[in-house]
């Protein structure tokens, strides 16, 4: 039993002397029935004359005694109350948010989803399966009719707060994920419903303006009407956004950010209630400091395995202490470095291929990272049935890179190592503007700081100067009303991971023009504030496009545009198991939801 207090001498002791004790005097009060003779005088008349004479006559009478006796009370132990059972999910990285309406942070979006649940999720192999919905609709279940979705809705379910869910909760959410005054981290494809039906408090029709074929990523969670109701407006800013009620196998509890959320089992989730009754999901600052409560076992799953310590967990596996999980398949995503094309350095296609040409991506991998990685295909799609997999990402050649450089104008003509500006002829630079810039990731990962200081001395090998300003991931990853730090666009170069987390290919939110944040579109989720057309039409056209080969092809071509505008470098995808408590049973690092696909099956050990 895991972090089972240790209460057991004290309560047997305590009833061994109970069971040993002397007898107790009792009083008792009781009826008892008796035959009794009573004597008494009756009247007769005899010869006119009254006689009076003695008789004995035979009654039955009740009456109460009151008696004391000695009772000898025997008094049986009573077993140990149960403590309950706890798991630590370990994380280097603070999360911004706490909602799926609000975040598309890898980590505050696992850490959400344990909470919250929508109409459908993903089984051990990254198939979709009914979780609110009975079934995942088709044309063969008549589930999808023209442009319309039908969903079922499992009858008896209910949120964290009691509350019956019911088709009208979807329509609620929808309606506030639409509404003008609230900010959700994207609109795209609930911006495609034309209108919500619920005929009866079991069925969902979802009447879409145009076919849309990414249908089953929306609706990955739901709130309560009447939650939504009370927090209106004002939604965003509501206590009940921050911890919202779900429908998931955990409730939270508490959110204490930068330290911990606490999690309680839910009694009514629809599959079970998890085994485990209580999930910890803890803010550990840095890799070094994870690796050691792994190891003091103060943590037991390690969000993001540190890969840099590979060689001493493997030490902790083979001592017994821990376990190693290999990701069972797609979602997993590459590491990235993104310029960002509004920094007039940028704005020139040769600069940015210079800077592409000048990472040695296999040294990082062999020499810095020192784990199980590959060189991803320079494609957002990484782990997605969609990638481009005919892509050729850019070599390492920092001759061409210099080349490219001194074609543009950027020379170092004062000798100091670093290029200055000469008649570059864009983006307004003036003469003698040296070639420099900053790079910004979060301050958590000691593997993200060592790559980025041997990338800054591949820069200034080709005469480019890479400052560095990191800050925490909840200053960065959060909305443009919460002054997020990437949705603001307040960096030159940024440094994050990212994968499309669902079978689904649809990414449109991350590159459409019209999704980039700002005063007048705060919801727009394109943290990398890129804009180009002709990728904007490929996007819209594959996301209505219902045969797979031909959203392929629209899908392929998209990249290549996407790739040769060359605005971000793929440096790596990390192929690191993940780090589990050796003890911990019936764990899944599952495709696309990772650890939080069965954690309701998660149970202790001997």
């Amino acid at each position: 039993m895991k972090r089972v207090g240790l209460f057991t001498s004290l309560i047997m002791v305590v009833s061994l002397l109970a069971a040993c004790a002397t007898p107790t005097p009792e009083v008792i009060r009781e009826v008892v029935t008796q035959v009794v003779e009573v004597e008494k005088e009756v009247t007769r008349i005899v010869e006119g004359t009254p006689v009076v004479e003695k008789v004995v006559e035979t009654q039955v009478v009740e009456k109460e005694v009151t008696r004391v006796v000695e009772v000898e009370k025997v008094v049986t132990a009573t077993s140990e109350p149960k403590e309950p059972t706890v798991v630590i999910v370990g994380d280097p990285q603070s999360l911004e948010f706490l909602n799926v309406m609000y975040t598309q942070g890898g980590n505050s979006l696992l850490a959400s989803k344990l909470a919250q649940r929508g109409l459908l999720w993903l089984d051990r192999d990254g198939n979709w399966i009914p979780e609110a919905a009975t079934e995942v609709p088709s044309v063969e279940n008549g589930g999808i009719v023209g442009t319309s979705i039908i969903y079922h809705i499992r009858e008896g379910l209910t949120f964290h707060d009691g509350s019956p869910l019911t088709a009208d909760d979807f329509k609620a959410t929808w309606e506030a994920i639409m509404d003008p005054n609230n900010t959700p981290i994207t609109r795209q494809g609930y911006d495609k419903i034309e209108s919500i039906e619920t005929p009866d408090d079991y069925t969902l029709r979802i009447n879409f303006k145009e076919p849309f074929a990414s249908w089953p990523n929306l609706f990955d969670f739901v709130f309560p009407r009447h939650v939504i109701e009370e927090n209106s407006p004002g939604l965003d800013e509501s206590e009940a956004m921050r911890e919202p009620v779900g429908i998931g196998p955990w409730k939270v509890i508490e959110w204490r950010p930068g330290e911990y959320i606490e999690y309680a089992a839910f009694d009514d989730y629809w599959r079970g209630r998890p085994k485990i009754d209580k999930l910890i999901w803890r803010i550990i600052p840095s890799s070094e400091a994870l690796v050691a409560a792994l190891e003091a076992g103060e943590a037991d799953v390690a969000r993001s395995t540190p890969s840099e310590y590979m060689p001493q967990l493997r030490g902790l596996e083979e001592r017994g202490i821990i376990k190693l999980y290999p990701p069972l398949g797609g979602g997993t995503g590459s590491e990235r470095y993104h310029m960002n094309p509004e920094v007039p350095i940028f704005q020139n296609r040769d600069v940015r291929l210079a800077l592409q040409h000048a990472v040695d991506k296999q040294f990082i991998i062999d020499k810095v990272l020192e784990v199980d990685a590959i060189i991803p295909y320079p494609s957002e799609w990484n782990g997605n049935p969609y990638c481009n997999t005919e892509l050729v990402d850019y070599e390492y050649n920092p001759d061409l890179a210099r080349q490219l450089l001194e074609e543009v104008g950027w020379r170092d003509e004062d000798g100091d190592g670093i290029r200055e500006a000469h008649n570059v002829g864009y983006g307004g630079i003036e003469d003698g503007t040296p070639l420099s810039f900053i790079h910004t990731t979060t301050t958590e990962s000691t593997r993200r700081e060592n790559v980025q200081l041997v990338v800054q001395q591949m820069f200034r090998d080709i005469g480019v100067d890479m400052k560095i300003e990191n800050r925490r991931s909840s200053i960065l990853f959060t909305t443009w009303d919460q002054g997020g730090g990437w949705a603001h666009g307040d960096y030159e170069m940024g440094g994050w991971s990212d994968s499309i987390r669902t079978p689904e290919p649809e990414a449109s939110q991350r590159y459409l023009c019209s999704e980039v944040p700002s005063e007048e579109n705060p919801g727009g989720a394109q943290w990398m504030r890129y804009c180009n057309p002709e990728v904007d039409e490929l996007l819209l056209a594959q996301a209505t496009e219902l045969d797979p080969a031909k959203r392929k092809e629209l899908l392929w071509k998209a990249q290549e545009l996407i790739h040769a505008d060359a605005y971000t470098i793929h440096l790596y995808r990390t192929l690191t198991d993940q780090a589990v408590n050796a003890k911990l049973e019936n764990y899944e690092n599952r495709p696309f939801v990772a650890f939080v696909g069965n954690s309701e099956e998660w149970t202790w050990g001997d």
